[in-house]
Formats: structure tokens, sequence, C-alpha cells
């Protein structure tokens, strides 16, 4: 019964409400305390930083109250400014509380030495290879007098002879002397209809052809999803070009725009041929 009348009494009432009382400002204080520790709420945008330099790109973030941390280096990019930011982590938009760490990619600022390959003797195809492997881009192959049909005689960066072991910028256009071997040096014109550019142009290297003019539709946007649908010299079945001749393209989107004639290829050359049903080439 006294336990009962306790219940009932006000000092047990007073005391349950300031107890009440007590915890709900506990609890507020720490929400509070909490929200501001955390900064909750207070959300920042990540700025786009691609292209700038570092200088610029933490400037940038320290205005916005983040900080800027180089992670590292890419392969270097020429179509990039150098010492620019190339990737950034969290990317661009991306909402993020004060104080936080970009993570910053830069582009080099010179492009890194590569050796050149000993490729003298060494066929067509292998030179090529070991090339492309090591980061160097294939130039036009020029073919010479020789008893070794496509092997390398000389290579040549910027029009001079050079030397294997030497080191160059990557991404350095080197040139090919091969030999046009004994006798009949004709080849058969392949078929590159299509072909995107980056994969005609392989085909080309490989048969020993070199890229002539490119034209693009007017309306092609993207010329990554353009195909080859005309070529001159036209493909043939036969041997009917000589080795080295360079090769003119014509690309579009409009798929409907390329014959679907690859069994059907002409046996021989001539100034004038197209093939049967398809109008003559575009002038330039």
């Amino acid at each position: 019964m006294k336990l009962f009348r306790f219940f009932k009494s006000k000092t047990f009432w007073l005391n349950l409400i300031l107890a009440a009382i007590v915890l709900s400002l506990l609890f507020w204080g720490l929400k509070t305390w909490l929200d501001s520790y955390t900064k909750h709420g207070e959300n920042i945008t990540v700025p786009n930083l691609s292209r700038l330099s570092y200088t610029e790109a933490k400037n940038e973030l320290e205005a916005l109250g983040l900080e800027a941390e180089i992670l590292d280096t890419a392969e270097y990019d020429p179509q990039m400014p150098r010492g620019a930011i190339v990737e950034q982590y969290p990317q661009a938009e991306a909402l993020v509380k004060t104080g936080r760490e970009i993570k910053l990619t830069l582009n080099p600022l010179k492009p890194r030495k590569i050796e050149l390959p000993n490729l003298v003797e060494k066929t067509k195809r292998r030179a090529i290879y070991d090339l492309e492997s090591k980061g160097f881009e294939v130039g036009p192959l020029e073919y010479v007098p020789f008893i070794g049909k496509d092997v390398v005689v000389d290579v040549k960066v910027n029009g001079l002879s050079v030397n294997p072991k030497e080191r160059f910028d990557k991404g350095t256009e080197v040139t090919l002397i091969l030999g046009r071997g004994l006798g009949d040096t004709r080849i058969r014109m392949p078929y590159l209809k299509w072909m995107s550019l980056s994969e005609a142009k392989d085909k080309m290297l490989t048969s020993g052809l070199n890229p002539g003019s490119i034209q693009f539709d007017e309306d092609v946007l993207d010329s990554t999803l353009a195909l080859v649908y005309q070529q001159y010299p036209p493909p043939s079945m036969e041997p009917t070009v000589n080795s080295g001749i360079s090769v003119d393209l014509w690309l579009t989107q409009d798929y409907t725009k390329i014959p679907n004639d690859s069994l059907q290829f002409q046996t021989t050359i001539t100034p004038d041929s197209t093939f049967e049903n398809e109008d003559p080439a575009p002038e330039f």
C-alpha cells in the first residue's frame, strides 16, 4: 500500500518529470554535438576540375572548404594540357562534407621516353608489332629495292635514320623502310569497307599499304562510329597494286550507303574502275 501511495504522490511525479526533462536535454545536446561534429546536412558539390592545373584546382577546392591530394600521374595524353587534371575522385557533382580530400590524377608534364627496339632485318609484321607494343606510332611505309621482301632495311624518325636503343617520346611516329623483294611486287588490294578508320589503317599497314586521303561525310558526329563505304583503289582478288601506295578512304555513319559486295572484288584495277551498280569515287 505504501508503494502504491508513493506512485500517487507529488514527489514521484515531480521526480519523473524532472528525469524526463534531463533526459530530453541530454538527447538534444548529444544530437546537436554530433550534427556539429559530422556537419550533418552541410554537403558541398564537388566541382569539375578536368583540364585545370593543380594550382587552379587546389585554389578552387580550398575556396569551397575542400582539400586537394595528388593521387597519381596518368599516361601522357597529348590531347590534355601538360600537368592538367585528367581524373578526380570523388567525381564532379558528387556531394561531400567540408574538409573532404579530393584525389587528383595529373597528366605528366612531358611524354615518357621509350627505347626504340632493334627492327632492322625483321619482317614488317614483327616490326609493326614491336613498335606498337612499345608505344610508338607506325608512320607511312616506304619501299626500296632490296632482295628481302617486306624486310626492314632502315628506320627513320622525322626523315632521319635512327639506331636501336635511342629514346623518344611515347607516341613518336616511326617510318619503316622495307625491301620490295625480287620480281613482281604487286599485292592484292584488301577489302576495307565496313571497317572503322583505325581498323582500315591497321589492315593497310599489315598489307604494306599507306593511308591516303581520308574523307568523312559532313553529317558524321563521331568519327569512331564511322565506317568505310568507299575506297580507292578498290579491293581485288588478284595482285594488282604495288606495295607502299596510298589508299583513299571515304567514311560514313549512314550504313545504308555501304554496298554489300564483300565477295565481288574486281580482278583488275584501272584508273576509272568502280564496282558494278556503284557510283564513281567522289571527287575531292
